[in-house]
């Protein structure tokens, strides 16, 4: 077992923090239950004493206690880069810091590989040099790294946080790193940024600090940057804060920041800094700071989202915070300096249809301004959004009660207000009656609560609490309130979602090169029966380059991010054994297609598409399926 898939295995269970049988984790690993079972048995033959992964009749669970031993000890074991691409970005790391050259025969010696190994680790990396536009050339046995300053402080960057396993930066990997207390250094410099009415939040001050140390790190040796004239940004508030935080970096670290070092940080400044007190803005003053262009742009983004999604984001705060966002963003794009986002994946997989959003977003922004926005800036738009509209998910979605309460005096008033002291965000009281003597057919709310037992069957959900609630019967309340809404919702899924299922696009054990080649045979189907037209296969592929659509490394949902199919459907396909979806592999792909008259359906399903087929459980059962009625019965199951 190489040292890539125990990390991966790992991980796996530490997230789950459950029993997780046997056949799951074979299914999700693409491996059998035997070799399940040699996976655990040579991690734990690693540990003397202590069991790491633990087993019973319920599957594989890990020991929390020694996992956290193992983290220590792995990392002493692993002092030097084991996995391929370990190697080669230590070999990148060589690359950057010995200008003059690194021997290959060196490295050899020091990862104890062989040349051969060696020299495919180094084609390897011709891709990721490419992609921050240098190169390499050999003289003998010497590799020297081509290119630019400013692009090899860009590849440090990128190499800290492959190497550091987190893109979250706190102070203390950066502080580690590089071998200094830097406490009053960030607090200053934030001192500095306020003082200028300049704002940076915690999850990208750890990259300016990371930009920060880089640059002074290569100054030390002598290697500096050397870039166009400063003077169109001289009348910037983040040129003068710049300035004064270059000079607080000389007194400390006794190097000297020239006029391109001040234009470089200043460049990093507007791409990562935003107004310190936006309660001052309005629409009437936002020209001052964001050009007219990109307030249109904005608008018309807007316009488009709830065109295409019915989703509402006109909010005047919304508006202005998220304008400042992208006019940063599309500063970011243009000196190719993206923020890294320690949410991304989180963000993606919580919220499957805001992420969406966000790629339809950065999509018309790439085609409007002729940028290229990454999937952690793409996370970076959807945080905005889900900052925004889950507040009001909960009281878009109240669910209605009727209150049965005899009269006496007047106490079902204080039952009324206990309910809406607890439960105020998630129900509402539309009905209350004094009496027992009611007509039951009339009520039509979602629940009735009542302090009485009620010989008349219901056609709604009834809770029967005392005259006074105690905390038993407010914890019983709130299970009814989360059931009922489970089953709610689940049986609108199953309703409409069974519907867009088609025998004549439903596939098992399709096996292609790649998504690309799996989405264009999928699209061809799915015109032959008249559900979408040619040219939507281009605008899923063009969806799937912004952002692959996988799921728990089990599911893709490729989709249009326009809603134009002649016929609202998913086609399904079944593998038994996973297939390469980008850089994962997946053994359920389901490709949706919306028409635009039933773009709300596409909005109401699916999240919670999405969360039903990507379970790892789910997945077990799913890919049983030998033919498409066995899939509709076995779906509909996991629906409730």
């Amino acid at each position: 077992m190489n040292n890539e898939r125990e990390k991966a295995f790992i991980d796996f269970l530490f997230k789950k923090k459950q029993w997780i049988k046997a056949s799951v984790l074979a299914n999700h690993f693409g491996v059998s239950s035997r070799t399940i079972r040699k996976y655990v048995n040579a991690i734990n033959l690693k540990y003397e004493k202590k069991t790491l992964i633990v087993s019973s009749n319920l599957g594989y669970k890990l020991d929390y206690y020694t996992y956290m031993e193992y983290g220590a000890r792995n990392s002493q074991i692993l002092d030097k880069p084991q996995t391929p691409d370990e190697r080669m970005y230590y070999l990148l790391n060589q690359m950057v810091v010995h200008g003059e050259g690194v021997d290959l025969f060196d490295l050899c010696d020091i990862l104890y590989v062989s040349m051969p190994t060696l020299e495919n680790d180094l084609r390897k990396s011709k891709a990721i040099l490419k992609s921050f536009d240098l190169s390499f050339h050999r003289e003998g046995d010497l590799v020297i790294l081509d290119g630019v300053e400013q692009n090899k402080r860009k590849l440090m960057s990128h190499i800290f946080y492959e190497e550091s396993n987190n893109k979250f930066l706190n102070l203390e990997t950066i502080e580690e790193f590089f071998g200094y207390s830097l406490g009053e250094f960030k607090q200053k410099m934030i001192d500095i940024l306020s003082s200028y009415n300049l704002y940076v939040n915690e999850y990208v001050i750890g990259n300016i600090l990371l930009h920060i140390m880089i640059s002074t790190y290569r100054i030390k040796n002598h290697l500096n940057i050397h870039s166009e004239s400063i003077e169109v940004l001289n009348n910037k508030r983040e040129y003068k804060a710049a300035k004064e935080i270059a000079k607080f970096i000389e007194s400390v670290f006794d190097v000297i920041y020239d006029e391109s070092e001040i234009y470089y940080l200043t460049v990093l400044l507007v791409g990562k800094t935003t107004i310190l007190r936006q309660d001052v803005l309005n629409k009437e003053n936002l020209t001052e700071y964001i050009e007219p262009k990109q307030i249109q742009l904005v608008n018309d983004i807007l316009k488009e989202v709830y065109e295409n999604y019915m989703v509402d984001l006109y909010d005047d705060q919304f508006l202005i915070r998220f304008m400042f966002h992208i006019h940063n963003l599309i500063n970011r794009a243009y000196h190719n300096r993206f923020s890294k986002n320690p949410l991304t994946q989180q963000i993606k997989y919580t919220y499957p249809l805001i992420y969406d959003l966000a790629v339809f977003i950065s999509n018309y922004i790439q085609k409007e301004e002729h940028i290229t926005i990454s999937e952690d800036e793409i996370a970076y738009i959807a945080l905005h959004i889900v900052a925004f509209l889950e507040p009001k998910k909960s009281s878009n979605k109240k669910i209605t009660v009727t209150l049965i309460y005899p009269e006496y005096y007047n106490l079902h008033k204080n039952m009324i207000d206990t309910i809406n002291h607890y439960f105020g965000a998630q129900v509402e009281i539309q009905k209350v009656y004094k009496t027992i003597d009611i007509d039951y057919k009339k009520i039509d709310t979602d629940l009735v609560i009542s302090t009485v037992e009620l010989n008349i069957p219901l056609e709604t959900d009834l809770i029967i609490v005392p005259p006074f609630l105690t905390e038993r019967e407010i914890d019983n309340i709130n299970n009814k309130i989360l059931n009922f809404k489970r089953k709610k919702e689940q049986f609108y899924l199953k309703k409409q979602l069974i519907q867009l299922f088609n025998p004549h696009i439903f596939y098992e054990n399709l096996y292609l090169n790649d998504a690309f080649e799996m989405i264009r045979h999928i699209g061809k189907g799915m015109v032959r029966y008249g559900f979408v037209n040619e040219s939507y296969i281009d605008d899923v592929i063009e969806r799937e380059k912004m952002s692959y659509t996988v799921f728990n490394n089990n599911v893709a949902v490729p989709h249009s991010m326009h809603m134009n199919a002649l016929k609202s459907s998913i086609s399904i396909v079944i593998n038994h054994k996973p297939v390469k979806w980008g850089e994962s592999y997946v053994q359920i792909i389901a490709m949706i297609a919306f028409n635009k008259k039933e773009r709300n359906l596409f909005v109401n399903i699916f999240d919670n598409f999405i969360s039903i087929i990507s379970e790892p459980e789910n997945v077990e059962q799913l890919i049983r399926s030998t033919d498409y009625n066995t899939f509709i019965n076995t779906l509909a199951s996991l629906m409730g």
